[in-house]
C-alpha cells in the first residue's frame, strides 16, 4: 500500500484500543513512533508489542489536552528521535 520507512509519526491515546491499533498500523509500514498516553505503564506495554514489529519506538507520557505537555512531547521527540527523523516531510 505504502511505506513510512525512515518517518515518525508521533501517535496520542497509545496504549490502547484505537491509539495502539493506529501505532501497529504505522509500524508494519516502517515508521518509528512516538507513543504518548497519560498512563506510562500501559504505555510501555504497548511500547514492546510494537518494538516486536521492528520499529524504534519511544514512549512519554503526558496529557495533550495541556500545551506545556505537548510542548514536552515535541521537545522530547526531538531529543530522543533528532530533528531529521522527525521533521523529515512526506514527498
Amino acid at each position: 500500500m505504502f511505506q513510512l520507512e525512515g518517518r515518525t509519526a508521533i501517535v496520542t491515546g497509545a496504549s490502547r484500543g484505537i491509539g495502539e491499533a493506529i501505532a501497529q498500523g504505522f509500524a508494519r509500514v516502517g515508521a518509528n513512533l512516538v507513543l504518548v498516553s497519560r498512563n506510562l505503564s500501559a504505555l510501555e506495554e504497548a511500547a514492546s508489542k510494537i518494538e516486536s514489529l521492528g520499529s524504534k519506538v519511544f514512549p512519554i507520557s503526558a496529557d495533550i489536552g495541556t500545551p506545556e505537555h505537548i510542548q514536552k512531547v515535541v521537545e522530547s521527540s526531538l531529543r530522543e528521535l533528532g530533528y531529521n527523523e522527525v521533521l523529515q516531510p512526506i514527498e
